[in-house]
């Protein structure tokens, strides 16, 4: 069996579509693709957002990288760095397994012999709901910008109308509706409801 570590270049959509070129395509637009049909996101009207919300809609990023099997895959993330500034860390933080804790217990597992299985959940976060809206609370705002727009053609009767222009680039401001990658809280919602569920 051969052993040893394997490392993928990562690269941001403009530089993964020149160095793919059609794949890297296709990959974006499956990426996008998923994301509508699991409802990750609704377009909103620009004109019904006021200028500090837009302010504080964050850019969707779309990485890609080639795959041991040499597929390519898309992914796309939600900028959640600059929201550090105004999300609090118990709204962020997850609980996380100690190393410690995982070190000692996969001891005990050698040493008793024990059968062992992972487990691999696909789209791990999107398959958390955001949570409703308490008083006070504002709806976390995304914004799909350049060539992500165009791929945004997997459904134009639903946001062709939502397309805006903002310094001579499309703009397409949506409401998050599920945990997307990137968020500073999607892991703990995620956490939230893998325990509710096993609950």
């Amino acid at each position: 069996m051969n052993q040893g570590a394997s490392f993928a270049q990562q690269y941001i959509l403009k530089k993964g579509l020149k160095v793919f070129g059609k794949r890297g395509h296709e990959a974006s637009k499956k990426e996008l693709d998923q994301l509508h049909r699991r409802n990750c996101f609704t377009p909103i009207s620009v004109a019904k957002l006021l200028q500090t919300k837009r302010k504080k809609a964050m850019e969707a990023l779309l990485f890609l990288t080639e795959k041991r099997d040499q597929t390519i895959k898309g992914r796309m993330v939600y900028n959640g760095k600059p929201t550090r500034e105004w999300l609090s860390r118990e709204d962020a933080a997850s609980l996380t397994a100690a190393l410690e804790s995982i070190m000692i217990t996969a001891v005990i597992n050698a040493h008793e012999e024990r059968d062992v299985m992972c487990v691999d959940i696909p789209n791990t976060f999107i398959q958390t709901a955001m949570p409703e809206l308490k008083a006070g609370e504002e709806r976390v705002i995304m914004k799909i910008t350049g060539v992500l727009v165009d791929m945004v053609d997997i459904s134009s009767e639903l946001y062709g109308s939502y397309v805006v222009y903002e310094k001579g680039r499309k703009v397409l401001y949506v409401q998050v509706l599920k945990a997307i990658y990137g968020m500073l809280q999607a892991a703990l919602l995620w956490y939230k409801k893998f325990r509710s569920d096993l609950e």
